[in-house]
């Protein structure tokens, strides 16, 4: 998206959003009006078609006299115009009543003072007299207004011919529904059923073609709305409900102007508002992008460009306000400095590439570089070489283009592994002109990250170690010859020295120099069973002689054979015995050796004054046993590789062969336990091992023959 499409919108947001939203409450107010209007012109015209039901009803039974005169079971001779009198007397509604013989003439009628008309009103009907005696049935007629004042005649003929006319006020009824106004122009009335208002009604202001309000009658039903109706010229909405007793309807309505007027009046200005707006809002992005989206789209559109090709072909334009050409100015310098760095640095780039290829050429080790999907990124001639792959190119792949078997065998479970270094070794058969050879090679991976790509690859190093193997073999075999070759001059002087020991007894002047000699002795046997041990336990021969073992009888023996040389350099021993008795199955010999190892150790690197403390204890499943020195410590990345063979921290390289720790290692883990060292530099190291529970007890011993 643009940014000047993003710039209007946002404005469009913040201007006319608002806007929007008051014409939709607007419009949801307007159509909740419109609802209530209607229902409120519908209740109007429901009651006023129940006040003129109530008003016929009352009318029909203001008839019940007549009776009087029809009684077939009467049995004396009724006074017909006594009769009248008394019913015109107490019905106040009736302002009219006469008798009217066969032929029409009127024998006897009674008029209400206030009826203005001087002359009988039964003179106005004779068509509804003639109906009523030819169709037997009481008749209404039309609604008579005769100077201001409105009747209902109704015709009721007799047995014998004769018709009887009514003529009721509908004065009060009409002024009653007339006066039930709403707002200024509301108004409520009673129409026929030809749509016709009935006569001596208020219609001032409500003139109308009755057809249009019949086809609104015939269109509905017995209730219902309409909206747009011309009264006067003008629209009118509102309800009408019919009469069920007469053929009339009650009418509501009111002005649409006033109805809703203000409304739509308001929903209008609202929209044009937003109108208005939306263009001033075009206008202002119109203006704004000239004076600022368009340089920076331009500032955009250089820097992009500058990206692709690296080069600056042309300055990108100063235009718009003042702060946006500054900006177009640094903005150039700085790619012209960047266009001038960059060429510099390609020189040193291409330079130090060369030295690169050149050292990375020339070394005696193979070098490959992969991505993580094993395409080969790079590899040097000694690499292409030991794996059988003729040349790089897009289609060779680590290890699927690797032809030796070896090096696709371990290359493919190296690169299998997710773990950011690794290292194995493989003996892998090469060939040469004359003749094939197998060597001995170390392969070491380590991941780094491709710094376009943002994804990991691997640095490959495959290192012959052929001579190095032959040289440590060389190095075993002497070490296996001078361990042979000493142990019996050496176990010569140990038993010597026990002996004058005991010949010469206990003396303060020469147990001192015997102790020393026999501690010697003892350990430089150790060391010479060390190397033994160990060349045992790498070649898998190593066999336990397993015995049932006191945990702290073992650290305390240790712990005795240490004093004769834990004296003289003032370090302090100490034992930290288990609560309870510990027992288990294990190789006196061996574990009392890995002890000892850790013991001399400690009494190697513990300053004057310093302590050792021997511990043990047990959980359900080991045992475990430390030994902890008030040394200098062993830093964190050493903790780990001290543990390997002929691996000494460099100050102590003079002091040992490096296989004590490795021996002890072997140890544990032939006695299905663990061995590891916690440290901190300055203040000392403890050195803890396990003894698995599970191992084998020892057979009972076999009783002697008696």
């Amino acid at each position: 998206m643009k940014l000047t499409t993003r710039f209007l919108l946002i404005l469009l947001a913040i201007a006319v959003l608002p806007l929007l939203l008051a014409v939709g409450w607007n419009v949801y107010q307007y159509n909740s009006s419109v609802a209530s209007y209607f229902e409120l012109h519908k209740g109007l015209s429901r009651l006023s078609a129940a006040n003129v039901d109530e008003w016929f009803l009352n009318t029909n039974r203001n008839l019940a006299f007549l009776y009087e005169f029809e009684n077939p079971l009467r049995g004396r001779k009724v006074n017909e115009a006594e009769v009248i009198q008394q019913a015109a007397r107490i019905n106040s509604d009736i302002m009219s009543l006469a008798l009217m013989d066969r032929e029409g003439r009127e024998q006897f009628y009674l008029q209400s003072e206030s009826v203005k008309e001087k002359k009988s009103l039964a003179s106005f009907q004779g068509p509804l007299i003639s109906d009523a005696r030819e169709s037997g049935v009481v008749t209404p007629g039309k609604v008579l207004c005769v100077k201001d004042q409105a009747y209902f005649p109704l015709a009721y003929p007799l047995v014998d011919g004769r018709v009887v006319v009514f003529h009721f006020s509908m004065d009060k009824l009409l002024e009653k529904i007339n006066s039930q106004r709403t707002g200024r122009t509301g108004r409520v009335f009673i129409s026929d059923g030809q749509g016709r208002p009935l006569p001596c009604q208020d219609m001032k202001g409500l003139d109308y073609p009755p057809d249009e309000l019949k086809r609104v009658f015939r269109s509905g039903g017995r209730t219902g709305t309409f909206s747009k109706f011309l009264f006067s010229k003008e629209e009118y909405a509102g309800a009408y409900a019919a009469i069920d007793k007469l053929d009339w309807a009650a009418v509501s309505v009111q002005s649409e102007e006033e109805l809703y007027g203000k409304q739509r009046k308001s929903i209008l200005i609202f929209s044009l508002l937003a109108v208005v707006i939306f263009g001033v809002t075009m206008v202002v992005v119109f203006l704004i992008s000239n004076r600022i989206i368009v340089p920076i789209n331009n500032m955009v559109g250089g820097v992009k460009q500058f990206l692709k090709t690296q080069h600056l072909d042309s300055v990108i334009p100063q235009e718009g306000w003042p702060e946006i050409k500054s900006l177009v100015g640094i903005l150039n310098r700085l790619m012209l400095e960047l266009q001038a760095y960059r060429a510099f640095q390609l020189n040193q780039i291409v330079e130090e590439k060369g030295k690169a290829q050149a050292l990375i050429d020339t070394i005696s080790d193979g070098v490959l570089l992969v991505d993580d999907r094993g395409s080969l990124i790079y590899c040097n001639a000694t690499a292409l070489k030991l794996l059988g792959i003729p040349k790089i190119s897009p289609d060779v792949a680590v290890p699927r283009s690797v032809k030796n078997e070896a090096f696709f065998n371990a290359l493919t479970e190296l690169l299998a592994n997710k773990e950011k270094y690794l290292k194995a070794e493989v003996e892998a058969p090469i060939s040469n002109e004359t003749s094939t050879v197998t060597k001995s090679f170390r392969i070491i991976s380590n991941q780094f990250l491709l710094a376009t790509l943002k994804r990991p690859g691997r640095v490959i190093i495959i290192r012959d170690i052929t001579s190095e193997k032959e040289i440590e073999k060389a190095k075993e075999d002497f070490f296996h010859m001078i361990t042979h070759d000493m142990r019996a001059p050496l176990s010569t002087l140990q038993g010597y020295t026990e002996l004058l020991m005991k010949k010469i007894g206990p003396s303060p002047a020469t147990d001192k120099y015997l102790q020393s000699m026999l501690y010697s002795s003892r350990r430089l046997r150790g060391m010479i069973d060390d190397i033994l041990n160990t060349t045992k336990l790498e070649r898998g021969t190593m066999t336990l002689q397993l015995d049932t073992l006191d945990a702290e009888a073992l650290i305390t023996r240790v712990k005795e054979n240490h004093e004769p040389v834990a004296g003289p350099k003032n370090i302090k021993l100490a034992v930290s015995a288990p609560a309870n008795k510990v027992s288990f199955t294990g190789d006196p010999i061996l574990l009392e050796r890995v002890i000892t190892n850790l013991m001399g150790n400690s009494l190697k690197f513990t300053p004057s004054g310093g302590t050792i403390t021997l511990a043990a204890w047990e959980d359900p499943q080991k045992v475990y046993f430390a030994v902890q020195d008030t040394g200098p410590g062993i830093p964190e990345n050493k903790r780990k590789e001290i543990f390997e063979k002929y691996s000494q921290m460099e100050e102590h390289k003079s002091q040992g062969f490096g296989l004590g720790l490795a021996m002890c290692k072997m140890t544990v883990e032939l006695h299905k336990g663990d061995i590891w060292v916690e440290s901190e530099v300055g203040k000392g190291s403890k050195f803890i091992f396990t003894v698995s529970k599970t191992m084998a007890a020892p057979p009972p011993p076999v009783p002697s023959p008696s």
